[in-house]
């Protein structure tokens, strides 16, 4: 299959986020009086912030409050976020004409925040974040309208995320999905994947 896109999750897929969200969010529910355990980072992690927030009982009328205080305390931490080995290299050896972007559940400013001193970041043909569209994943919009922005068929497109919620909104886009093993959870049910890519650069082998 030669495709025309290649679209990416962030978190899990291109940076190893997880430890600094765990840490970060442990220190933001301390202020809510709440815990945050190993299983409720691997639970979350995927998540949209909203959804998240409901899933540890942060009440509705909090979460403006609580997701001001998670990229305040997450400022601190962004240099404890890294490209996972390799993605630089993916990069560097990506087809010329091949359309390039991201579609994530985080929200514009943390994109910009998080990822703006990656030189990847150029590459990109197009962002879609979770205030980008009404919908978020695994709603099928998100990714549809990135494929919109760069004029290519979703039957001519790649998908490449961690999580359930990457390979539901792949295939309800009729996108291909590659499953970023190296960020998944071990305990997911995948059904629906193309590709189970061991390591970034195990995406050079499928374009």
């Amino acid at each position: 299959m030669t495709y025309r896109a290649l679209m990416f999750d962030i978190d899990g897929t291109l940076t190893n986020s997880q430890p600094a969200y765990a840490r970060v969010m442990r220190i933001v529910l301390a202020e809510y009086g709440k815990s945050f355990t190993d299983a409720d980072a691997q639970t979350t992690f995927p998540m949209a912030a909203e959804q998240a927030m409901a899933h540890l009982g942060i009440a509705a009328d909090q979460f403006d409050h609580f997701q001001a205080r998670y990229e305040a305390v997450m400022a601190d931490h962004f240099s404890d976020i890294t490209l996972y080995d390799g993605m630089t290299t993916v990069f560097e050896q990506l087809p010329a004409d091949l359309k390039v972007g991201i579609v994530t559940s985080q929200r514009r400013n943390e994109i910009e925040a998080g990822m703006r001193d990656y030189p990847i970041m150029d590459r990109m043909n197009v962002v879609i974040g979770a205030d980008d569209t009404d919908k978020i994943k695994p709603d099928p919009l998100p990714l549809l309208t990135a494929l919109e922005k760069v004029g290519v068929h979703p039957s001519e497109a790649l998908f490449v995320g961690d999580s359930l919620s990457d390979e539901q909104t792949a295939a309800a886009a009729g996108v291909d999905f590659g499953l970023a093993v190296w960020g998944m959870d071990p305990n997911a049910d995948h059904q629906q994947t193309t590709y189970r890519l061991a390591t970034p650069l195990a995406i050079l082998d499928v374009l």
